[in-house]
C-alpha cells in the first residue's frame, strides 16, 4: 500500500507561480497590447511576413 502511494505521489507535479511572477506578467501583457493597438509592434499572420520584415531591415 505504501509502495502504491509512493508511486502516485511522484506522478503528481504542482506548479505555483508566485503573486509577483503573475502580476509582472500582467504588466508586460498589456504592454505589449497596448503597443500593438497603438501600431508601435508590428504583428505578422505569419512566420514568412516576419522573415520577409527581418530579412529588409
Amino acid at each position: 500500500m505504501l509502495t502504491e502511494f509512493r508511486q502516485k505521489a511522484q506522478v503528481m507535479l504542482v506548479v505555483v507561480y508566485p503573486k509577483k511572477y503573475l502580476s509582472e506578467l500582467k504588466i508586460d501583457i498589456d504592454d505589449v497590447t497596448t503597443k500593438i493597438a497603438s501600431g508601435e509592434q508590428p504583428v505578422f499572420n505569419s512566420v514568412e511576413a516576419l522573415f520577409e520584415k527581418l530579412e529588409a531591415d
